[in-house]
């Protein structure tokens, strides 16, 4: 099958009938309620591992396949609909290390399920500021290297080596699972919206959001609070506050000791700490990183949180990460 044969359906933020798309049984197995209800024992309140906006998200087991995330849209409004269907399609036809499998979804009545497999270590905002940091020890800058790495290349596989170039417009620590071996898997695509096939990939127009949706304004790029528009440099610019978070392992908004809200970009970059390492590094890291990894990461951070017209594109991102990385490891070698 081509990918994305019924991308029609999601191009745009004003409403269509589904009579001209194909139906979602033929893009991956539709599973009945009976199933899932039996794989999260009547799902179960304790077996939810996450909720977020109007989605709860439950572990599951189905018989022959095994342990599956069960992401449950409980709202009935006809954007969450819309987010369902987009979800549905796109990932079931994306295949890629590091973007989340789909196994199937349900629908019966007003109820809809997206089901994926199980991906044990959670996101990445859990493991970089809640309680299942394997076991509370910071993740070392080798691993959070190889995430920022993963990520990126996710990113730019959606983008670049699709038939149809899609946005992501949800980038946040959050949406990134980690599995067993804290491979990186993006994830949540109810959000994202491909590029008009006849504009060139590099420079496509920039796309305005549906009215009701829910964005996390710490990621958001300043350009969006101008415009109310995004397109592929969002992505990028919301990567660039997740390497950010990672190297900080501070929130992407967090508060500061007499209780204000402070961002993350704005604290990290302003005229006391821009530039100066031990300020913003997550302590665990100090003495840690090498210094040409160090001047490499930041530089393409600050590239990536640049103006719209000054951003990489995600595959110079990946190839600059890369770089980082193998600086960090010929330290660690010379070390040896």
């Amino acid at each position: 099958m081509a990918p994305f044969p019924c991308l029609p359906f999601f191009t745009t933020t004003k409403s269509k009938t589904t009579s001209n798309c194909i139906p979602i049984e033929q893009f991956c197995h539709r599973f009945s309620l009976a199933e899932l209800q039996a794989a999260t024992n009547g799902f179960k309140p304790s077996l939810i591992v996450s909720e977020e906006g109007q989605c709860q998200v439950y572990k599951g087991h189905l018989k022959g396949h095994g342990d599956v995330a069960i992401k449950h849209f409980k709202t009935r409004s006809p954007a969450y609909d819309i987010e369902f269907r987009v979800e549905v399609k796109i990932l079931c036809q994306l295949h890629h290390p590091n973007i989340v499998p789909l196994v199937g979804f349900c629908e019966h009545k007003n109820d809809k399920f997206v089901v994926y497999d199980y991906v044990s270590n959670g996101s990445l905002y859990d493991c970089l500021h809640g309680t299942n940091n394997n076991g509370g020890v910071p993740l070392s800058w080798i691993q959070r290297l190889n995430i920022c790495i993963g990520v990126a290349r996710g990113l730019h596989y959606i983008y670049f080596e699709t038939k149809i170039p899609i946005m992501h417009r949800a980038v946040k620590s959050s949406n990134v699972l980690l599995d067993h071996n804290l491979v990186p898997k993006v994830a949540d695509f109810g959000l994202c919206k491909k590029h008009p096939q006849e504009e060139s990939r590099p420079k496509p127009p920039r796309v305005e959001l549906r009215e009701n949706l829910e964005v996390s304004l710490e990621y958001l790029e300043p350009e969006y609070f101008m415009t109310a528009r995004l397109s592929d440099k969002s992505d990028v610019y919301s990567f660039g506050v997740v390497m950010l978070e990672i190297l900080c392992r501070k929130k992407a908004c967090f508060l500061t000791p007499s209780g204000d809200c402070e961002y993350l970009v704005k604290w990290a970059f302003d005229d006391e700490r821009k530039g100066v390492f031990e300020k913003i590094v997550d302590p665990s890291l100090i003495g840690k990183i090498a210094p040409a990894c160090w001047e490499v990461f930041i530089e393409i951070v600050q590239r990536c949180l640049a103006s719209v017209e000054e951003r990489p594109t995600m595959g110079e991102v990946t190839m600059v990460l890369e770089n980082a990385f193998l600086l960090q490891r010929e330290q660690m070698c010379e070390g040896v």
